[in-house]
Order: structure tokens, then C-alpha cells, then sequence
């Protein structure tokens, strides 16, 4: 008894010494160790593990890993830094060229303020040296001077009032005097004249041409591919006879008193202008536009007035002996006192024209319309064409 307690101390030292070294008694292992369950076999465990497991849904999210969850988060912030720096360029960029666009700008604009003054000094001086030049003795540099200024004329709209006045004031004051018979108008006031009749006319402003008074006999202002404008002229009392003014652009214009004696208007565009006592025998109107004119105790004797447009005309006490007004357009026009003898008037439309007292004495009225037509107190002596 003694013996076995002795060995039984033995043991449980030796496992004691076993457990502090970290190796486990046998004997110990022995009597601690759980006695084995009966076998399971495999497929009831692993049946028993299904059923213990819960079943997953395909739609059920992963397990969130957190070392996968802080490496996203660091890539959104990677990415979210790098969108940002492309946006603070783009802005950066965006201001630079907003800012280099404006330098550019108020570059050009100070280039081009500079380039204005400049400009405006260079026409400067080419006016003055022009206006010099129209004082010159020489015939030639008279006209260079003229020239210039046609050209600084179509150059600066500013400037085309101006010198359009000083081209006019030159031509009064060098043909103020009566030419001699024989002697055509100077080749400098020709030039000047010239550049006045074919100027652009949209730039004119206050500037109306005034050359009255001027002697410009034979003057030729008739050009194919242009027609000369001196519309709203003031040429009263000018001695235009035998001017050619085909086609001219006549509107308005003043020719109260003027000598157009054998001048040449035909096709010229006249309406209302004012031909008050000017004299215009055996001048062609061939096709003219004289509506609504002015013609009061005009000079028409001998005058081609053939298929010209006269309606509302005023031509009381117009001498219109021996005129040529065959197929003319006279309707409304007021010949209140008009000599028309021995006038052609064939073909002519003389419907509501008021003939009141004029003298139509041998005058040719074959085919004329004379519906409504005044002709109280008219005489018709001779006359061709009307009924007695």
C-alpha cells in the first residue's frame, strides 16, 4: 500500500515537472482525455453542417472585407484628387487665355488708336499738300491737287464734305468769268467738276453743290458704265449751253435763269426740278423725267420734248413754239397761258391738262388725248386734229 502511494507521487511529480516544461503527462493525458463519441459518419456531419450553416442568397452582398473597404476609400480620394487637379488646370488654363485674350485685345486696340492717329495725320497732310497744290500756276499741278483730293475723298467719309465744298468753291471761283467764244472750259475745272458728278453721294451729310453762276458751255459729264449725279445743284443762272448731260441725275436741282441752250438731256432724270425762266431752246429732252418740274416761263421754242414724261408739269407761260412734244405724257400738267404754236403734240396725253388760254395756233394735235383737258379761253387757230 505503502509502495503504491509512493508511485502514485512519483507520477504526479513527474507529470507536475512535465506541465512546467510544457509536455503533458501521458498518465495525465490518459485520465483527462474525453472518452470518444461514437463515429458520425461523413455525410451526417456534413449534412448536420449544412444545416447548422444559414443558407446565402445569391443576391446577399460578400462579407465587407476592412482592409479592402479602407484600400477603395483611398482609391476615391486618389481619384477624386487627380479630378480635382485636372479641374484647377483647366481653370488655371481657362483664366490664362481669358486674361492673354484681353492683353491681346487692348494691344489691338491701342495698335489700332495709334494706327488711327497716324492715319488721320497722313490724310492730314495729304489735304494740305492738295489744297497747296490747287494755288499753283501750273495747269498740271492744279490737277494733281484735284486728284488727290478725289482720292482722299473716296478714302475718308469723314473728310468727303469738306473737300467736295472745296472742289465746288474752286469751280466757281475759276469759272466765274464768261469764256471766250471758242474756248472750252479749263481742263482743271473739267476735272473738278468730273469728280463732284461721280462722288458717292451717301457721304455728302450737309454738303449740297453750289455753282451758280459758273460758265461751263460744251461741259461733258456723260460716262457709260456711271451717271453723273448733281442732284439738288444749285445752278442757278449757269451757263450750260450745249452741255452733255445725257442721262444726268437732275432731281431737285436748282436751274432757275440757266442758259441750257442746245445742251443734251435726253433720258436726263429731272423731277420737280426748277427750270423757272431757264432757257432751254432746241435742247433734247428726248425721254426725259419732268414730272412735277418747275418750267414757268421757261424757253422751250424748238425744244425735243418727244416721249418725254411731263405729268403735273407746271409750264404756265412756257414759250413752247415749234417744241417737239409728240407721244409726250402731259397729263394733269398745267399749261395755263403756254405758247404752243405751231407746237407737235401728235400722239401726246393731254388728259386733265389745263390749256386754259394757251395759244395753240397751228399746233398738231393728231391722236392726242385730250379727256378732261381745260381749254377755256385756248386759241385753235389752225389747229390739226381737233374738231372745230
Amino acid at each position: 500500500m505503502l509502495l503504491m502511494s509512493h508511485r502514485r507521487s512519483q507520477q504526479l511529480h513527474r507529470a507536475g515537472t512535465r506541465a512546467v516544461q510544457g509536455r503533458p503527462s501521458r498518465t495525465i493525458a490518459r485520465s483527462v482525455l474525453p472518452v470518444p463519441s461514437p463515429r458520425t459518419p461523413p455525410a451526417t456531419v456534413r449534412s448536420t453542417a449544412r444545416s447548422q450553416v444559414p443558407a446565402r442568397s445569391r443576391h446577399d452582398s460578400p462579407p465587407i472585407d476592412p482592409q479592402t473597404q479602407r484600400l477603395d476609400w483611398a482609391r476615391r480620394i486618389e481619384l477624386g484628387a487627380v479630378v480635382l487637379g485636372v479641374l484647377l488646370s483647366s481653370l488655371i488654363a481657362a483664366v490664362g487665355i481669358w486674361y492673354s485674350n484681353n492683353q491681346v485685345r487692348d494691344q489691338l486696340k491701342i495698335s489700332n488708336q495709334e494706327l488711327g492717329v497716324v492715319r488721320e495725320g497722313q490724310i492730314t497732310d495729304r489735304y494740305t499738300k492738295a489744297v497747296e497744290n490747287l494755288g499753283d500756276d501750273a495747269m498740271d499741278v492744279r490737277l494733281g491737287g484735284i486728284y488727290a483730293l478725289q482720292r482722299i475723298m473716296q478714302d475718308s467719309s469723314r473728310d468727303h464734305p469738306a473737300i467736295a465744298n472745296v472742289l465746288a468753291t474752286y469751280i466757281r471761283t475759276h469759272a466765274a468769268k464768261r469764256l471766250k467764244k471758242g474756248d472750252d472750259v479749263p481742263a482743271d475745272v473739267h476735272a473738278a467738276l468730273t469728280t463732284l458728278a461721280y462722288r458717292d453721294t451717301s457721304r455728302d451729310d450737309y454738303f449740297i453743290p453750289d455753282l451758280r453762276n459758273t460758265h461751263l458751255p460744251g461741259i461733258e459729264l456723260q460716262r457709260s458704265h456711271r451717271i453723273a449725279d448733281l442732284s439738288g445743284a444749285d445752278l442757278s443762272r449757269a451757263d450750260l449751253t450745249g452741255a452733255v448731260l445725257i442721262g444726268a441725275k437732275l432731281s431737285g436741282t436748282d436751274l432757275r435763269g440757266t442758259d441750257l441752250t442746245g445742251a443734251y438731256l435726253s433720258h436726263a432724270d429731272l423731277p420737280r426740278a426748277f427750270l423757272t425762266r431757264a432757257n432751254l431752246s432746241h435742247v433734247y429732252l428726248t425721254s426725259a423725267n419732268l414730272s412735277h418740274a418747275y418750267m414757268s416761263e421757261a424757253n422751250l421754242t424748238g425744244t425735243s420734248l418727244v416721249a418725254a414724261d411731263l405729268p403735273d408739269a407746271y409750264m404756265t407761260d412756257a414759250n413752247l413754239t415749234d417744241a417737239n412734244l409728240s407721244g409726250a405724257d402731259l397729263t394733269g400738267a398745267d399749261l395755263t397761258g403756254a405758247d404752243l404754236t405751231g407746237a407737235d403734240l401728235t400722239g401726246a396725253d393731254l388728259s386733265g391738262a389745263d390749256l386754259s388760254g394757251a395759244d395753240l395756233t397751228g399746233a398738231d394735235l393728231t391722236g392726242a388725248d385730250l379727256t378732261g383737258a381745260k381749254l377755256t379761253g385756248a386759241k385753235l387757230t389752225g389747229t390739226v386734229g381737233v374738231a372745230p
